[in-house]
């Protein structure tokens, strides 16, 4: 057994251990579960908020993006920040303070206590934004835990050389285990770690490469000889609706439209130990992403540069890298580790990557068990049976998920964007927004922008045809405005306007 393999197992063990730690007492009741008590604190929260909201999009993804798109990827850091901005200045403190209000311990409980919903539908039809929300977090959460053990099965691929199925079967282990058993403190616990080793592996790294191959340079020098030098365009020449298309696809307009509407991240906030934590989260999610993110782009351009000039990598995907596959690309962390670090410090950048990995998926087989626990079982049948729902809902949806990414061909960053992340952001992000801040928001016009994000998220990309527009447009602000638009529309058409509280 090698020292690489002995240090990722030892991070491994130690974050199991931790999380079955921190999970101690989490089946009290479900708000300890769900929410572990509204205890966190700013840090726990923001690193917590921030590592689950990025993924094995971050340390795989992104990093597979630059290392095919070249600079361009920087555009990825306005839109991404802007989100955490957004998320923690105007949503974090109210909703903290409306959910408590209203006895919400889950995003369905919030709008369907919001817009005057039974708190028990027993003896009766479920509330029907509750029955949607519920709908939307198990769809989308069942795509997006899918694209996280994709990457892991990516990961374990390229560090051990092992079948890609192989790795997707030990990732979805790994974060099965202590999700089933620890609950939401231990989502966050072990997130808040992860999201450290993460700067580790994402500023710390490419840092090193930067200064071991002579600067900034380097990446220039060697990126001019590679597709006549686009890799180096940072600002695109193109105007008009072709310059809009660039800037919603390359993120700088786009992923920012999510982050209002990740339930996996917004309960971060209701598990808030105060509202005044807010500001401090702010500043510590916005700080940990600009390290990250810079880090992330950063190594993926190194990691194409080191290709164009001489060949590093042992691995059997070297081959692919070298020659600029985008799929080998999303490798490029990994094998980067394995050729350049000791054993030791390799297995902490692979660490890195489960890192990213079980910080996302652990958080949201949460929420989809909360939804399904919560927000549906409980309410037929009573709390008390609701905590065994939800371990068999993280189960039944992690097993479901293996069966979604088969095809070791699926690409983690657009897969991640395209579904998870937009199918939540236009479902659930222009409901939140009004439901917090819209006094004449309504029970139908929440239904209608629910049904409509969703819909244009699932459906955007099978429909519009960027050959015929000459403009490919990224499907979640599209879906984004026309939900918001359904959903004020419907709502100035009357209703209940129940339970926003000013005061």
């Amino acid at each position: 057994m090698t020292v690489f393999t002995i240090s990722f197992a030892v991070y491994t063990l130690f974050i199991v251990a931790v999380g079955i730690f921190a999970g101690r007492g989490a089946g009290k009741d479900t708000e300890s579960y769900f929410l572990g008590g509204r205890t966190l604190g700013p840090w726990v929260a923001a690193l917590s908020a921030s590592a689950s909201s990025e993924s094995g999009w971050l340390t795989l993804g992104l990093v597979g993006w630059a290392f095919t798109s070249g600079v361009s990827a920087y555009w990825v850091l306005p839109g991404v920040l802007l989100g955490y901005l957004f998320n923690w200045t105007v949503l974090a403190g109210r909703l903290r303070t409306e959910s408590e209000r209203l006895g919400a311990i889950t995003i369905p409980d919030y709008l369907s206590f919001r817009f005057g919903e039974s708190v028990d539908g027993r003896g009766g039809r479920l509330p029907i934004v509750r029955i949607l929300s519920v709908l939307v977090i198990l769809v989308a959460m069942w795509m997006y835990v899918a694209a996280q053990f994709a990457a892991a099965g990516k990961a374990f691929e390229a560090a051990f050389g092992l079948h890609y199925l192989q790795g997707v079967g030990i990732g979805a282990v790994i974060v099965l285990l202590y999700t089933v058993i620890g609950g939401f403190r231990a989502a966050c616990w072990t997130d808040f770690l992860q999201a450290i080793v993460m700067v580790v592996a994402l500023v710390a790294f490419p840092i090193w490469m930067l200064v071991d191959a002579g600067g900034w340079s380097f990446i220039e020098e060697s990126l001019a000889t590679v597709e006549g030098g686009s890799m180096l365009v940072f600002w695109p020449e193109k105007t008009g609706m072709a310059m809009v298309g660039f800037l919603l696809g390359s993120g700088a307009l786009g992923i920012n439209f999510g982050y209002p509407g990740q339930p996996h991240v917004l309960v971060r906030f209701l598990a808030l130990r105060s509202q005044r934590d807010a500001v401090a989260g702010a500043v510590i999610a916005f700080v940990w992403g600009a390290m990250v993110l810079t880090g992330a782009v950063t190594l993926g351009l190194l990691a194409r540069a080191y290709t164009a000039t001489e060949a590093v990598w042992t691995s059997p995907l070297a081959a692919e890298l070298a020659a600029g596959a985008s799929d080998a690309g999303e490798s490029a962390l990994v094998l980067s580790a394995n050729a350049m670090l000791p054993g030791m410090l390799s297995g902490v950048v692979l660490a890195a990557v489960l890192a990213a990995i079980c910080s996302t998926a652990d958080s949201q087989l949460i929420v989809a068990a909360s939804a399904a626990a919560n927000d549906i079982y409980a309410r037929l049948f009573g709390r008390g049976a609701s905590m065994l729902v939800n371990r068999i809902t993280v189960l039944v949806l992690g097993i479901g998920a293996i069966g979604l990414v088969l095809d070791p061909d699926l690409q983690v960053f657009s897969f991640v964007l395209t579904y998870g992340w937009a199918i939540l952001g236009a479902g659930f992000g222009p409901q939140i927004l009004l439901a917090l801040y819209w006094r004449r928001a309504t029970r139908a016009g929440a239904i209608a922008g629910i049904m409509v994000g969703a819909i244009f998220a699932l459906g955007w990309n099978h429909f519009y045809d960027p050959n015929i527009t000459g403009v490919d447009i990224y499907n979640l602000p599209v879906a984004f405005v026309a939900a918001l638009v359904a959903n004020v529309l419907v709502s100035l058409g009357g209703g209940d306007h129940a339970e926003l509280d000013r005061g």
